[in-house]
């Protein structure tokens, strides 16, 4: 009995932490905007369509919250690589979410490995040599990066 009782409590608190998710404000509070003001790079790591999406809707948040960056890029690797080619609901999407102050870089190794041609992605997509050496490098010159 108490373990039914324990997993009904884990089960809420796991509901409610993914409605209040939903529920997030579309504005960064303005203490928070000031402290990533004193990051100007930001970088976020995506390997699935989720995370993918988040990265946008980031970008977004911050940038209308008064997030001052000089860069925000996105560096894309393993599957999601394959399903950007596929999923023309993806495909538009990055398409419609890119701007000139973003960066989205994909991982060539992904693109071979799967048999992505450049033209398979949305115009704007850069290619690089290796995401998880470009993750360093980004962290090398100062940039805050998230995988999640």
């Amino acid at each position: 009995m108490k373990r039914i009782q324990f997993l009904s409590l884990v089960t809420m608190l796991l509901f409610s932490t993914v409605v209040m998710a939903q529920n997030a404000p579309k504005t960064i509070d303005e203490a928070v905007v000031e402290t990533l003001n004193k990051t100007p790079n930001l970088g976020f790591g995506a390997s699935e369509e989720r995370p993918l999406r988040s990265a946008f809707m980031m970008y977004e948040q911050m940038k209308n919250s008064g997030v001052e960056f000089e860069n925000y890029e996105i560096v894309v690797w393993g599957m999601v690589v394959k399903e950007i080619k596929e999923s023309k609901d993806l495909f538009d999407f990055i398409t419609k979410s890119l701007d000139g102050d973003i960066q989205v870089s994909v991982c060539a190794v992904a693109m071979d490995k799967f048999g992505i041609k450049l033209e398979d992605l949305p115009k704007g997509i850069q290619v690089i040599d290796n995401a998880y050496v470009r993750i360093y490098e980004m962290q090398a010159l100062g940039y805050n990066v998230l995988i999640p």
